[in-house]
């Protein structure tokens, strides 16, 4: 196992620093919309809105032209009219499909990525709020960093038509979870890996100890998910 975590290491640490030259940062002028600086394909998981089945937990179900948004984080269809709005009453509903994707609900949409032993791997999918700066006196910047990290912009952003009030930096955010048979969902992280595989917590915090990377690939969480559960 030890041979296994070191081995691990060295395909994460490669990774990671792939993965974070791609990330890519928009910012977002008061009085601009966000979706005129971000392009399209940064804004949507699919290029249009794409034949879907919404599965609800009451055993009914109902089709729509459906795409995920990253930047409001919400699914959406296109309606009789025409226009584009997100689904309501999130809570009812058991999973979505688009194609060859699977979306879960639970305190957000997470994107299905493949069973890991007794557990579903899965993905958040969400555009982050990295730095603010106001337009003071003499128009003057003042930044303040982000310290939260929001899994949906704020309210009071979508609200106005998503228009920037202030400067804003944008990326996007890609978190790991791990689901249970019953579509429920934790953070992918030590605290939580420990609770669902108790006798491989120190093996766990050994791993987390010499990685304290934050960037990951699916396929490097798929291997420490599956190689947990062949030896739990």
């Amino acid at each position: 196992m030890k041979l296994f975590f070191l081995l691990f290491a060295s395909v994460f640490l490669l990774n990671s620093i792939v993965s974070a030259q791609k990330r890519k940062i928009y910012t977002i002028n008061p009085g601009v919309k966000a979706t005129e600086v971000i392009p399209n394909d940064e804004l949507f998981l699919h290029p249009g809105f794409t034949p879907g089945m919404v599965y609800f937990k009451s055993g009914t179900h109902s089709p729509g032209l459906l795409n995920y948004n990253f930047l409001i984080a919400e699914m959406q269809f296109i309606d009789t009219k025409g226009d584009t709005l997100s689904l309501a009453d999130e809570n009812t509903i058991a999973y979505i499909a688009i194609n060859t994707d699977t979306f879960y609900y639970d305190n957000g949409y997470l994107k299905f990525i493949r069973n890991c032993g007794e557990f579903k791997l899965a993905q958040k999918q969400f555009f982050d709020i990295v730095n603010k700066e106001k337009i003071g006196a003499m128009g003057m910047k003042t930044s303040s960093s982000s310290i939260d990290t929001y899994t949906r912009l704020p309210g009071n952003y979508k609200s106005n038509g998503l228009v920037a009030q202030e400067v804003l930096t944008l990326t996007r955010n890609d978190l790991y979870y791990f689901g249970d048979k019953f579509n429920h969902f934790k953070r992918l992280n030590k605290k939580k890996l420990i609770e669902a595989y108790p006798a491989k917590g120190k093996e766990i915090k050994n791993y987390f100890k010499e990685n304290s990377l934050k960037e990951i690939t699916e396929e490097d969480m798929a291997k420490l998910m599956e190689s947990l559960y062949d030896k739990k």
